[in-house]
């Protein structure tokens, strides 16, 4: 992968997930989610950057899913609707 200048901004879509890409100034890329808020993650290379955004795109999921459960639970003891 071609290196991007500091600050230059690529979108990427991988398996239907739009990921954003910005180039740091130290070096490295700092890559998001818009779909997933703070879902956020870097790296020092491209590549790395990616695998690091696959990493947290699955923590920030499997915690949306536990945290949905809580909620339902929470609704259902105080007879609230969900």
């Amino acid at each position: 992968m071609e290196l991007l200048k500091a600050k230059s901004k690529i979108t990427v879509v991988k398996n239907g997930i739009e990921l954003k890409f910005e180039a740091a100034e130290e070096g490295g890329y700092t890559v998001s989610v818009p779909d997933l808020p703070g879902c956020i993650s870097e790296g020092d290379t491209f590549e790395e950057a990616l695998s690091n955004i696959e990493d947290a795109i699955r923590g920030w999921l499997l915690v949306a899913q536990k945290y949905k459960r809580f909620l339902l639970r929470t609704a259902k003891k105080h007879q609230l609707s969900a």
